[in-house]
């Protein structure tokens, strides 16, 4: 399961947002593309909205995904010329999520809307091949960036527990109050095998790592 960022999964709580997907070709001349309706800015580049859509990421038992078509509007022939021109294989693309998030807060008796926006990265690839139709689509196929045997898992393990508290995957209803993430708060609501964390983790990185030796290797 893929670690999904703390502030998205507020984000999503919120009483009014909208989600929108960035894409960044890192080609010789770099295109910062959104399927958003307006430009965005993200980490000191631009995105002009452009339509796009790609299938639904699927990870493999390695947790992780194999590759991704990317299908975009390709009305005015400027990514065409691009790919035409320039050798574009194994050069790198990632797709974020942005969500923009509306919220009405209590301001001195006055109820005043609040704005915000989170970004998470969702996949990380290399350009394994492209395509033109007639139809002024260009597809981008992205690999896995696996094949280059620099493993990104989908989840990384944590001590503390990833769940949103009281959120659908944490599945705690009860009256007890704010929750530290760790293994005893679950336990204390009686809600331990809802924990999301690996409680045994700190535990394994003091150890030495003995594997391929006699037991009692002491690291010299």
């Amino acid at each position: 399961m893929r670690t999904i960022d703390p502030d998205v999964l507020s984000a999503l709580e919120a009483d009014r947002f909208t989600f929108f997907f960035l894409l960044h070709l890192d080609f010789t001349s770099a295109l910062y593309l959104t399927d958003g309706d307006h430009e965005i800015y993200y980490d000191g580049d631009y995105y002009s909205p452009v339509g796009f859509k790609f299938d639904a990421l699927r990870g493999n038992s390695g947790l992780a995904v194999d590759s991704l078509d990317i299908d975009i509007d390709d009305t005015n022939q400027a990514i065409s010329a691009i790919l035409l021109s320039e050798d574009v294989r194994n050069k790198w693309a990632t797709i974020y999520l942005g969500i923009i998030t509306e919220t009405e807060v209590d301001d001195g008796g006055v109820t005043r809307t609040q704005t915000g926006r989170v970004f998470q990265r969702l996949f990380r690839g290399i350009v394994g091949g492209w395509d033109l139709s007639g139809d002024n689509i260009a597809r981008v196929t992205l690999t896995n960036e696996m094949v280059l045997w620099n493993k990104e898992p989908l989840r990384i393990q944590s001590t503390s527990c990833p769940w949103s508290y009281k959120g659908t995957e944490c599945g705690y209803s009860g009256p007890a109050g704010p929750c530290d993430k760790s293994y005893e708060a679950c336990q204390l609501r009686a809600n331990e095998a809802q924990f999301g964390g690996d409680r045994f983790l700190t535990a394994a990185m003091l150890n030495p790592v003995w594997w391929g030796r006699t037991r009692n290797y002491q690291g010299r």
